[in-house]
C-alpha cells in the first residue's frame, strides 16, 4: 500500500510541475496543428467554472471558434477498468501551466499559419 501511495504522490508531483507542464503544453499543441486535431484546452477553475486560459470567450465564439475546446454534454460507460495504475493523473496532467502553453503555442501556429497565406 505504502509503494503505491508514493508512486501516486511521485505522479502528481510530475504532472502538476510548472515547467514539465508548460514544456508538454508546448510539445503538444505543436503535434495537434501538425496532425489537425488542435483545439485550446480549459482547466476548471473553482468558483468560475471552465476557462480556456489566455483566449477571449469572444474569440473562441468568432475568429478562432473552429478551436473552441470540446463541448461534452453527456459522457457514459459501461466495464471500464483501469487496472494496475496508482492514480488517474489526467486531472493534473491538464492544469493551468499545461493550459496555458498550450494555448499560447496553438495562438501562434495559428498566426503563423495564417500569414502564410496572405
Amino acid at each position: 500500500m505504502w509503494s503505491e501511495f508514493s508512486k501516486s504522490y511521485e505522479l502528481i508531483a510530475i504532472a502538476s510541475d510548472p515547467a514539465l507542464s508548460a514544456e508538454r503544453g508546448f510539445s503538444d499543441a505543436e503535434d495537434d496543428f501538425i496532425h489537425n486535431r488542435a483545439k485550446f484546452v480549459d482547466v476548471y477553475s473553482p468558483g468560475v467554472g471552465h476557462v480556456t486560459p489566455g483566449i477571449l470567450e469572444e474569440d473562441l465564439q468568432g475568429k478562432y471558434a473552429e478551436f473552441r475546446p470540446q463541448e461534452i454534454f453527456f459522457l457514459c460507460g459501461t466495464g471500464f477498468h483501469k487496472e494496475g495504475y496508482a492514480l488517474d493523473s489526467g486531472q493534473h496532467e491538464h492544469n493551468k501551466f499545461y493550459a496555458q502553453a498550450y494555448n499560447a503555442k496553438l495562438l501562434e501556429l495559428i498566426s503563423s499559419s495564417a500569414q502564410r497565406y496572405d
